[in-house]
C-alpha cells in the first residue's frame, strides 16, 4: 500500500496545534493545501478542495473516521478510483512541543502508479501546509491571534 508522510515539530501544545487545525473556517490565511467545510466528527462528511501544487484543484468530500482532540483526526475518500486515508497526528513532545505528521496510506489498482508518478508534489502540498500550521500555531500561542 503506498504512502505518504510528512512530519514537522511545532513549538507549541497540541492543543494549540489542535485549535488551528480544527478552524477551518480560517484555512483561507494558511493553509494553501486545503479548504474545508463541514464538522470534523465521526461518521460526518466534509466538502473539501485538494490543491496539490502543479495539479488541478479537485473537490474531495472525504467521510471523518476518527477524532481525537489533540491526538488525531482521519479521514477517508476516494479520487479516480483510488482509496485514500489521510491521517493528522499530533504527538506530544517532552518539551512541550508537537510532532504534526501528515500520512496518506492509498489503495487500489492504480494507486502504485499515480502515487509514484505525483509523490513529489503531493509531498511538497503536505510540507507548504505544515509551514502554514506550525506559523498559525506559533502565531496562536504567542497571542498574535484570538
Amino acid at each position: 500500500m503506498p504512502e505518504v508522510s510528512v512530519a514537522v515539530d511545532i513549538p507549541a501544545a497540541p492543543e494549540t496545534v489542535w485549535a488551528v487545525l480544527t478552524d477551518t473556517e480560517a484555512y483561507p490565511q494558511w493553509n494553501t493545501l486545503l479548504s474545508v467545510s463541514g464538522k470534523y466528527a465521526v461518521g460526518e462528511t466534509v466538502t473539501a478542495r485538494l490543491s496539490i501544487p502543479g495539479l488541478p484543484t479537485v473537490p474531495i468530500s472525504p467521510e471523518i473516521v476518527a477524532v481525537e482532540p489533540g491526538r488525531v483526526l482521519r479521514w477517508r475518500s476516494r479520487l479516480f478510483g483510488i482509496e485514500a486515508e489521510h491521517a493528522f497526528l499530533l504527538e506530544p513532545l517532552e518539551d512541550g512541543q508537537t510532532r504534526f505528521v501528515q500520512r496518506e496510506q492509498f489503495s487500489g489498482a492504480m494507486a502504485g502508479p499515480v502515487v509514484s508518478r505525483f509523490e513529489r508534489r503531493i509531498r511538497r502540498g503536505f510540507e507548504q501546509m505544515n509551514v502554514g500550521l506550525r506559523r498559525r500555531a506559533v502565531a496562536l500561542r504567542d497571542g498574535e491571534l484570538r
